[in-house]
């Protein structure tokens, strides 16, 4: 390691690069919001710089243009640029009968030290989004691109450099043992974007210095499409929504309830659906330029494995089924017929592979839905507001689009994350400043004592016995 420059390490004693931005964060905690927005828009300029090392390396790494991972980045660095000052301000309180006359605010500090762990299927974006509120917050941060995509994770290293943020930000590059060794530094917040399993790692990691968190896990994600809905419309959405990055986005949709009267036309129109995006001449769905390939050939495998379990327990598949795990390609499928046994009922797919299941009413979809963990994305397709309210009321997730899929993300105004197995925390925006930010209460008195709130002191007089106990009286 070398100490004169943290941005690049590959040694597992991390303790004196985490020493030196400890110290930094103490520097970057005074900072102002000019200061602020100056290195976010030298990390933007700097991604922007390397784009066309970006697409390259996409197409390198997932068979697609790596550039289009980047398309939200522009506008999350505009809205928190334009608004960081706002939001470093003391934020006044109500005054309340609690504050007994004296003024009330919140003051947002740093949280000092972060460790962001980002994931591989937009490798790039993942790493850099997240940056943007920790660096806004003014925290000293240490970014884990993963090692899955190990181009992509020199090309964070790069951004970092090119930004002349080194000394703020520390780009460590390497496998799970280098992870390991990360996570046992007393960081003050840990950010992880990735899967249940690595996360329950994470929190437990950060209980030994009882850091926060912040947690994006993803979760299979159902569809529901009403018997009202517009069929064709849902169908369009949901293959497009399926079959991003060929289903490697914790967004996508995951299976799809289906009311019975209208199931049959719906998996008709999905069948159009994919066939007009992915294949419209008919050279084969693995010719298409619009289809990303699986990460590596384990990801493919296991996605196989999930296909063929499901079968040989009786699921049909309606369309699509081929899988090249030599290649990576998995050709966009469409099954029907799951039942509960099936792992592919149970684990997220993660590849662009969905089930249709028919439902008899509102009650039954729902019913299904409460069997799995709360995902972190619910779509609802209906042509009625009452019907989409009642789903909004009756299921719980952590973000949902009615009439979309995979629309309700880096959209700086709306807070993003998942609950409890989907994620914790939000990112993003205001959001994500404040999740990277210790919201510090303030009480202040009067700065003369002599114009302060009277204070009362003991020896107490028998009349307080009286004031309490009116206090305590209830209102109505």
């Amino acid at each position: 390691m070398n100490d004169m420059n943290p941005a690049t390490t590959y040694d597992h004693d991390f303790s004196a690069m985490f020493e030196k931005l400890h110290d930094r964060s103490l520097e970057l905690a005074a900072t102002s919001a000019e200061e602020r927005v100056e290195k976010i828009k030298r990390l933007y300029r700097a991604v922007y710089d390397l784009r066309h090392e970006i697409s390259r390396t996409g197409h390198s790494e997932l068979g697609m243009d790596g550039k289009m991972h980047l398309v939200p980045l522009k506008g999350e660095v505009e809205f928190v640029c334009e608004r960081l000052a706002g939001w470093m301000e003391r934020e006044p309180v109500e005054d309340v009968l609690a504050l007994q006359g004296r003024k009330g605010f919140i003051h947002y500090e740093p949280k000092g030290v972060v460790l962001h762990l980002a994931t591989w299927n937009s490798p790039v974006l993942i790493a850099i989004s997240p940056l943007i509120g920790m660096i806004a917050a003014g925290n000293a941060i240490v970014v884990k691109p993963s090692e899955i995509t190990p181009n992509s994770a020199e090309l964070v290293r790069k951004i970092i450099d090119g930004a002349d943020l080194a000394d703020d930000i520390a780009v460590v590059t390497g496998g799970p043992d280098v992870a390991e060794s990360l996570l046992k530094l007393p960081f003050n917040h840990i950010c992880y974007v990735g899967n249940n399993r690595v996360g329950k790692l994470v929190m437990k990691a950060a209980a030994e210095h009882f850091a926060g968190v912040t947690l994006e896990m993803g979760g299979k994600n159902p569809a529901i499409v009403a018997a009202d809905a517009d069929v064709a419309d849902a169908a369009a959405k949901l293959a497009f929504a399926r079959n991003l990055i060929s289903g490697q986005v914790c967004l996508a949709p995951d299976y799809v309830l289906v009311e019975e009267q209208v199931r049959e036309a719906f998996t008709s129109a999905l069948v159009s659906s994919l066939e007009q995006m992915f294949n419209p001449e008919g050279a084969g769905f693995d010719k298409s330029k619009d289809l990303a390939r699986i990460v590596n050939a384990r990801h493919a495998s296991r996605i196989k494995e999930l296909i063929d379990d499901a079968t040989g327990k009786g699921a049909e598949i309606v369309h699509g089924g081929n899988v090249d795990v030599d290649s990576c390609f998995v050709e966009p499928t469409v099954i029907t017929g799951i039942t509960d046994d099936m792992a592919i009922a149970q684990e997220e797919v993660f590849g662009p592979v969905i089930a249709i299941s028919g439902v008899a009413s509102n009650k039954a979809a729902i019913d299904e839905i409460a069997k799995r963990p709360k995902p972190l994305a619910i779509y609802i397709f209906t042509s009625s507001r009452e019907t989409a309210d009642w789903y909004l009321a009756n299921t719980r997730a952590g973000t949902s689009a009615i009439n979309n899929a995979v629309v309700q993300a880096n959209i700086p105004t709306l807070p993003f994350g998942g609950v409890n197995h989907s994620g914790i925390g939000r990112l993003g925006g205001h959001a994500g400043f404040k999740e990277f930010s210790n919201a510090r209460s303030v009480v202040e008195d009067a700065l003369n004592p002599a114009e302060g709130t009277p204070m009362t002191y003991p020896p107490f007089p028998a009349e307080a016995a009286m004031f309490i106990d009116m206090l305590l009286t209830p209102s109505d």
